[in-house]
């Protein structure tokens, strides 16, 4: 009698697991099919944020990189 509990125990169990992997599945399948649409507050950041990457590149081109054919100014400021 003892043999037929947990035989009853052990495919409880293993129904248990499929309906686990089956649900692990159906979200997958759920989460690739989902169409992602972002809202105007992300469309906000997201020109945002490109705005201020390229001032960035601009500012390191006008400041960080010195032109090869500079002179100096022969204008002392120093007094």
């Amino acid at each position: 009698m003892n043999l037929f509990i947990e035989e009853l125990i052990a495919e409880e169990h293993r129904r248990d697991i499929q309906r686990e992997v089956k649900d692990i599945r159906l979200a997958g399948r759920t989460l690739h099919s989902r169409v992602y649409r972002p809202n105007w507050f992300t469309h906000a950041m997201q020109s945002l944020g490109r705005l201020l990457i390229s001032q960035g590149e601009r500012m390191v081109k006008r400041y960080e990189t010195p032109k090869k054919t500079c002179q100096p100014s022969g204008h002392s400021y120093a007094h």
